[in-house]
């Protein structure tokens, strides 16, 4: 079988080797490679945002000198005073100590200087605005500009004058920024770094260029994309693109005043160490990957050249030319399977010559036996017809046990056709005999279902009369229930006019000592009208004693007579009253003898229906032991039913068991008699066996 070059070892082991090795040494060289690339930038990193920490230092320094510097100076007592003789002086020694420095005024609240260090004419400053942010209260302003003389940007701070912490003026003091143009310009990063410092407004307060630094204005940085994300807050490391496509890295950080300090570089220049690193690790790794190659191929054809030798001979080997021989000296284990390959190549010609001479020897074997096969069946043929007295011949020694086999089986058959035609004798004439035994006990379990049908006939009679006593006793029992009911009802109601008629008794005698009561008041109103007649006979007593008094006591006559009046209208209302009072005693009494009677009969009432409700408990009585014994014959009827359903089912499965008798008979008396004509059959199949 020829194969391709694809899927030859030539071509699959080298493939396999650089599919194993090839791969690791990539990954390990982008791995390497990427984590150069990391140290490179994290170097770059390191070392801008490095000087532009730095750079932001030194500014940092220059302005808290200038800020200590100008704080102290408004403490001066000179400068508190306000006096510009005093101030002037001063502040003539302070520029000179502080050469950076072009000028420096004391400010009154109104805007107007009050001194300065030079001759200029004193100067408004109400509308700066760190003059407004020190008035206010601030401690330290700061504002860049362009100096009006030098046309370079410049810087003013101002802080205020304070006499027991009120503000009473401003002291302000501005300087050139060429120093810090100077450290700025020796910040040097590659040949495309430079740094810049920019205001809280995104102005350039410092730049390496010098066409940012001068002019009537300060250059305008803040749309400048590292100044522009410096005023939003955002301080650090930042990538942008300009508008000619160029990619730059910039770092930016804030100092104390609220100026920006930024180093930007170009980023082809800043990774170009990383980029030269890459081409070479890639140019080396190619190198690498082209030696393991050949060196692969190389040794792969060594491996291979002699197992194609030993492909090929294998191969002949197989179409049929048994003289192939390898001839590979070598020791390893190539050499060992070449040399295998000879010692199996002579062990198969070996045996494949001694397995010709036993075919031809089991071919004439195997006529042989053909033969003695074929008396076998010759001798044998007449026990196919039923002859079993043959026997077949021992003369044969391959065939002897065969044959003595086949002799064995035919002593078994005529044996069992023997026995097979003494019982199939027997079998029919014992079925004979109980042939009529089984049709009588048939005819037997006929008249026996006749009788159990009937049996079943009474019984669904007896319990149809049961179910009509039972529906009439459950309707007696219904009546039963209703009187009863009735008679409680009726009980109930007698009851609740006892009850009544109690109320009404009790409520009648409350009545009657009320009708008391009022007569023992009637009679205390007597006793009060007895009384009032006193009281009245005495008035006219005194009203005649006091007529008797004579013109000395005409006064006290006057009253005798008003008394005798009283007395005479006392009597008239006290006779009215017992007139009144004797009518309601004896209206009194009158009711009293009413509700006497009343109570009286309201006994009696009481009484003849308490006898009444005697007697209907005692029918009430009777009427439950009625019920009860109704109940008890109805629930007697119901389990004669279901004892009378239950001998219906008993009557019917007797019927039914019956019925499957007789059915069971009438198939075993059909099975019998089939049986006798299997017998006969049988017998008649014995008889074609010879055995004798």
């Amino acid at each position: 079988m020829q194969i391709s070059f694809f899927q030859s070892l030539r071509f699959r082991i080298p493939s396999l080797v650089l599919l194993g090795v090839i791969p690791p040494i990539l990954i390990g060289i982008v791995y390497g490679s990427n984590r150069v690339d990391k140290i490179i930038e994290a170097n770059f990193e390191n070392q801008q945002s490095s000087k532009t920490e730095a750079l932001a230092e030194n500014v940092s320094r220059w302005t808290i000198m200038n800020i200590l510097a100008l704080q102290n100076l408004s403490r001066q007592p000179a400068i508190i005073s306000l006096n510009a003789t005093l101030q002037k002086p001063l502040l003539e020694e302070f520029v000179k100590t502080y050469n950076h420095l072009y000028l420096v005024s004391t400010i009154g609240l109104d805007g107007m200087n009050i001194a300065r260090n030079d001759h200029k004419p004193l100067t408004n400053y109400s509308s700066r605005f760190y003059f407004k942010q020190a008035k206010a209260g601030k401690n330290i302003t700061w504002e860049a500009l362009v100096g009006k003389t030098s046309k370079k940007p410049a810087a003013c701070l101002s802080t205020p004058i304070r006499q027991e912490n009120t503000v009473v003026g401003v002291i302000q003091g501005c300087s050139n920024l060429e120093e810090i143009a100077q450290q700025v310009g020796a910040v040097k990063i590659g040949k495309t770094g430079y740094a810049i410092i920019v205001d809280n407004k995104g102005q350039v307060v410092a730049h390496p260029d010098p066409a940012f630094a001068t002019g009537d204005k300060l250059a305008d940085f803040s749309q400048f994309p590292p100044v522009k994300s410096l005023l939003e807050g955002k301080k650090g490391h930042f990538d942008f693109t300009d508008k000619d496509g160029k990619q730059w890295l910039s770092y930016s950080t804030f100092i104390e005043n609220g100026w920006g300090v930024i180093i930007v570089q170009e980023k082809a220049e800043a990774f170009l160490q990383k980029q030269e690193f890459q081409q070479a690790v890639w140019t080396i790794s190619l190198i690498i990957v082209t030696l393991i190659t050949l060196i692969v191929f190389f040794i792969t054809n060594r491996l291979v050249d002699p197992l194609t030798r030993l492909t090929k001979a294998s191969s002949a080997f197989a179409t049929g030319n048994l003289k192939q021989n390898i001839d590979i000296d070598r020791n390893d284990e190539i050499g060992i399977l070449a040399d295998s390959y000879n010692k199996m190549a002579g062990q198969i010609q070996e045996s494949i010559i001694n397995i010709e001479s036993k075919a031809e020897e089991q071919k004439q074997q195997k006529e042989t036996l053909e033969k003695e096969i074929i008396q076998l069946i010759d001798e044998l043929q007449n026990a196919v017809d039923g002859d079993l007295t043959v026997r077949a011949s021992l003369s044969s020694m391959e065939m002897s046990t065969v044959a003595d086999l086949f002799n064995a089986i035919i002593d078994s058959l005529s044996d069992i056709a023997i026995q097979v035609k003494q019982s199939s004798t027997e079998v029919s004439s014992s079925l004979g005999e109980n042939e009529q035994s089984i049709q009588l006990l048939a005819q037997q379990a006929f008249e026996e279902t006749k009788q159990a049908q009937n049996t079943l006939n009474s019984v669904e009679a007896m319990s149809h009369s049961i179910e009509e006593v039972a529906t009439n006793a459950n309707q007696a029992t219904t009546f039963a229930d209703y009187a009863y009911k009735e008679t409680q009802a009726s009980t109930s109601a007698m009851d609740e006019t006892v009850n009544s008629i109690v109320d009404l008794q009790a409520t009648v005698g409350e009545t009657a000592k009320k009708m008391k009561d009022l007569e023992e008041s009637s009679q205390k109103i007597v006793n009060m009208v007895s009384l009032i007649e006193e009281i009245a006979l005495k008035a006219n007593l005194l009203a005649i004693n006091a007529s008797r008094a004579g013109d000395q006591g005409q006064e006290f006559k006057v009253f005798g007579e008003q008394l005798a009046i009283l007395g005479e209208q006392s009597a008239v209302a006290t006779k009215e009253i017992t007139n009144i009072v004797t009518n309601i005693q004896l209206e009194t009494q009158e009711v009293s003898q009413a509700m006497e009677k009343g109570n009286f009969q309201a006994l009696n009432t009481t009484r003849l229906v308490e006898s009444t409700k005697e007697r209907l408990a005692q029918v009430l009585e009777h009427s439950y032991t009625i019920n009860e014994l109704m109940r008890s014959v109805s629930e007697a009827t119901i389990s004669q039913t279901d004892t009378s359903q239950l001998i219906t089912q008993l009557v019917q499965q007797i019927a039914q068991q019956s019925e499957q008798r007789l059915h069971s008979s009438e198939n075993l008396s059909q099975s019998m008699h089939t049986t006798a004509n299997i017998a006969k059959e049988l017998e008649s199949a014995v008889e074609r066996f010879k055995v004798k």
